[in-house]
């Protein structure tokens, strides 16, 4: 008898690390989902082949769509990190990220601002401040 309860309770606690194990990976899929779709995309280049390219909603902006990480605004000099939904800007003797907007921008609805999608190879930038003198020439306000 004592051994068949040991047995028991070495399936049962498999079974509870299993599942235990199969919530964990299902809770991290969705962890980052937050402001992110997919969209299957047909492309012609890949004869007929889908391919999956995520599409960003941002909290300012629910129904503007983007197929970049960072989106910069070059009236307020300030970028927005589509994959962290955070803002990126200028503190005075800082870069700041924050889920909060930059306090220039408080009043502003800046889904109606000129923006720019920055282009992909800097999808992979985290400190995208590093370019900023370049996206302040490249980008103009008008």
């Amino acid at each position: 008898m004592n051994r068949f309860i040991k047995i028991s309770l070495s399936v049962i606690l498999f079974i509870l690390l299993q599942s235990t194990s199969l919530f964990a990976q299902k809770k991290a899929h969705h962890k980052h989902g937050g402001n992110k779709k997919v969209v299957v995309v047909k492309n012609h280049h890949h004869h007929g082949h889908k391919h999956y390219k995520p599409v960003y909603h941002p909290v300012w902006g629910p129904k503007i769509g983007f197929y970049r990480r960072w989106v910069f605004f070059p009236r307020y000099n300030f970028y927005w990190d589509n994959l962290n939904s955070q803002y990126v800007y200028w503190g005075g003797n800082v870069w700041i990220r924050t889920a909060s907007p930059p306090p220039a921008i408080i009043n502003v609805n800046i889904s109606n601002e000129k923006k720019y999608e920055l282009k992909e190879p800097e999808d992979t930038i985290n400190d995208i401040y590093g370019n900023n003198s370049a996206h302040k020439t490249e980008y103009p306000e008008n």
